[in-house]
């Protein structure tokens, strides 16, 4: 009972909490839920919210030492417990007070429509019956996801047409249990389904990746701008030491080597990267690779920041979180940028300001060839980088982005027609505060 106990106080610390409140919806302040990890995005997004006046925090049922923690910041609440007994429990208070505290329920993870682990979809069919969601459903919460990447709610097929047969790279194209068209479809009209409101955070615009549900510029998978900032101290021992003139090239792979992807994870053209490269320095060229994999999520931003260069990807055509965040540290970016969408709908408006430099496996050479003879346009690219995801990834700007979706879609409108807010009320905390 105390730790019950001790799980309603968190639950209510932060939002106004009274069955007043719970009957009359409509007058409480705005509120959301962010169920699941979505690497740290949820939680930045939830204190940016908060600092707007919303109810909003991030919960996490994942173990905090559980395999996939490198890539988390931690969450506001984490209902896990090692007991099963507890752990039942905990899910069961918070399915019952989210209705009487909360608007709107937003989660991510491709099968994960569930607060029980014992409900999440197990097999391609995506067939589990969401019981939780049902019931939030008939309180009338609306329902909100973040789609994750190229599976999700994508056939293979329609992703390897629009990227030039991309998924020939990877491990996982084979893999009907992980990806195939039944497999990523059954999701998508699952979701459909459930969903009131589908972020595809730039993901190609087809199958259940477009449609009146769907918002497509970016919406929650966000950076806090003082965290990810240019001038961050690095600790020693990160610290690279670099001989006078070095151009640092940084590319990194997370889980490089972890066995669920056939031994090593090749699919961004790291290999292509590499030989380019090697190529450079053996022409004279003062170049070195830093190659990064497995470092937390935490700590992975000190080697970025120190990068002359960064390679995202060279293969899927959008960019991922090693971009986000080197572009927000201020760093000049490479990498594949398929800025046309395969439905035809019009080009995104962040794809068209992206000042990312496109390269694919066959151009890299000469295009990191032609960077590191011109050092003045590093430092071009490098503020651009900056100015472009503080306007398109800052939390601050999402939370307003955010913010004008929600209202839009609890009005009753749909995701796709509503405004896309430009705010960016971004500016240094600290020197905020004095």
């Amino acid at each position: 009972m105390a730790v019950l106990s001790k799980l309603r106080d968190v639950l209510r610390s932060t939002a106004d909490w009274s069955v007043r409140a719970s009957r009359t919806r409509g007058a409480r302040k705005r509120s959301v839920v962010f169920l699941h990890n979505n690497y740290y995005h949820f939680r930045y997004l939830a204190a940016a919210l908060r600092r707007r006046g919303w109810d909003a925090i991030a919960v996490s049922l994942e173990r905090p030492d559980g395999r996939n923690s490198p890539f988390y910041h931690g969450e506001d609440v984490n209902l896990f417990d090692e007991d099963p007994n507890i752990f039942r429990k905990r899910i069961r208070r918070f399915v019952a007070e989210v209705p009487r505290r909360f608007r709107m329920v937003h989660f991510t993870g491709d099968g994960m429509m569930a607060v029980d682990p014992a409900n999440e979809d197990t097999n391609p069919r995506r067939d589990a019956i969401p019981w939780e969601f049902l019931e939030w459903r008939r309180a009338g919460l609306k329902v909100g996801y973040t789609a994750g990447g190229c599976t999700d709610g994508l056939a293979q097929s329609s992703f390897r047409k629009w990227s030039h047969d991309s998924c020939d790279r990877c491990s996982l194209s084979l893999n009907g249990e992980v990806c195939s068209d039944m497999r990523n479809l059954a999701w998508g009209h699952k979701r459909e389904m459930f969903c009131d409101l589908i972020a595809s955070e730039t993901l190609p615009s087809a199958d259940y990746l477009r449609g009146p549900k769907v918002f497509r510029e970016p919406l929650t998978i966000g950076l806090d701008p003082e965290i990810w900032r240019p001038d961050i101290a690095v600790p020693e021992r990160f610290r690279e030491r670099r001989a006078a003139g070095e151009v640092l090239i940084y590319h990194a792979v997370g889980n490089y080597f972890d066995a669920h992807y056939g031994g090593k994870r090749d699919y961004k053209g790291t290999p292509a990267i590499k030989r380019a490269v090697e190529k450079l320095a053996v022409e004279g060229l003062p170049v070195r690779l830093l190659f990064a994999h497995d470092v937390h999520s935490t700590e992975v931003r000190f080697l970025q920041v120190q990068a002359d260069i960064v390679v995202d990807q060279l293969n899927a055509g959008r960019y991922g979180a090693n971009a986000r965040e080197s572009l927000m540290l201020g760093r000049p970016v490479v990498g594949r940028i398929r800025k046309e969408e395969p439905d035809g709908s019009p080009q995104l408006s962040c794809l068209q300001e992206c000042p990312i430099v496109d390269a694919d496996e066959e151009s890299i050479e000469a295009v990191l060839r032609d960077l590191v003879r011109a050092p003045e346009r590093h430092r071009e690219l490098g503020r651009r980088s900056r100015e472009y995801a503080l306007k398109w990834h800052s939390v601050e700007a999402l939370a307003a982005r955010y913010e004008a979706v929600y209202d839009w879609v609890l009005s009753g409108r749909t995701p796709t027609t509503a405004p896309l807010v430009m705010e960016s009320p971004w500016r240094d905390r600290a020197e905020a505060s004095r």
